[in-house]
């Protein structure tokens, strides 16, 4: 491969595997295995990078309209993490997309956490 050709994380992960496999096959299980592993600690490291959402999953997560999404398309697509699957059909890396606040989940966890305080004091 020369210098000037970029590959994307999930072709470098595939191609980690794939040379993980060859070893395994000529016999080099620890070397195989170690690949693997970092392979496997990449990718999760990377999930939200990697991971692509559709435009209803990205509503979803955001707790954003379509329209707000679309609008920000353009920019998200030149920079790599935006794309057109199919016609008419967008979807967002996961990474790029906002997430919406978990209010239940942190009411909850703040009258546990004040529950805790009320049980020690007394």
């Amino acid at each position: 491969m020369s210098q000037t050709t970029t590959r994307d994380l999930q072709h470098v992960l595939s191609a980690w595997r794939e040379d993980a496999a060859v070893l395994r096959r000529a016999g080099h299980t620890s070397e195989a295995a170690l690949r693997e592993r970092m392979a496997d600690e990449v990718a999760h490291a990377a999930h939200d990078y990697l991971t692509w959402l559709s435009e209803t999953d990205a509503m979803l997560q955001s707790g954003r309209s379509r329209e707000w999404l679309r609008s920000r398309f353009p920019e998200w697509e030149r920079a790599g993490h935006a794309k057109s699957a199919a016609r008419g059909v967008r979807q967002y890396r996961a990474m790029i997309v906002p997430r919406r606040a978990a209010v239940q989940e942190a009411a909850a966890a703040g009258r546990e956490a004040a529950r805790l305080a009320r049980d020690t004091a007394a």
